[in-house]
């Protein structure tokens, strides 16, 4: 009986410590919390690759472009940033700090703007009256001003398509 009873807490200690090392290694391998190169991130690497990789595929389509969002705006000077890079930084330094739903509202944003029938064979241009690129360029200034803290002035957003496929851009602005 007793022989019974050390065999069960041998069996459910070895589970807890399985699961303690499964969790472990998908939250170093997700890195939530940038650090340096250490040896726990190479056997995280080696056990959850393989197995339990999450790629764009699992839920969508690979993306067919990528995208920069720059703002010229003035400010104790003028000023140019990379909106859209901006935010995709810090969604992969902390993935915790809640910058993915800005990332898919910007690139579906991007994707609905790029696919709109008028814009399909425009090469480069400036862009008036449109609903979905007003909509980017009212999402970046508001961006810009909670960030920031600032009134920016004299907004220009430029919108850039590169293709994966080609690397053919196309170039939108207001």
């Amino acid at each position: 009986m007793i022989i019974k009873d050390w065999v069960k807490i041998i069996v459910i200690s070895i589970g807890l410590l399985a699961l303690a090392i499964h969790f472990g290694s998908v939250f170093v391998y997700s890195k939530p919390i940038a650090s340096e190169k250490q040896k726990v991130d190479f056997y995280a690497q080696a056990y959850v690759y393989p197995y339990f990789h999450q790629n764009w595929n699992l839920f969508v389509p690979i993306p067919d472009a990528n995208y920069k969002l720059f703002c010229e705006f003035e400010n104790n000077g003028k000023q140019i940033v990379d909106v859209f890079e901006e935010i995709t930084i810090k969604h992969q330094t902390n993935r915790l700090k809640g910058y993915e739903p800005l990332i898919v509202a910007f690139s579906n944003s991007f994707h609905f703007f790029k696919n709109n029938d008028k814009y399909t064979g425009i090469l480069n241009g400036p862009i008036k009256n449109d609903l979905n690129f007003s909509m980017i360029e009212h999402a970046a200034k508001n961006y810009l001003e909670y960030t920031r803290r600032i009134k920016p002035q004299k907004i220009k957003v430029i919108l850039v398509s590169q293709q994966t496929s080609t690397n053919k851009q196309k170039i939108y602005f207001n």
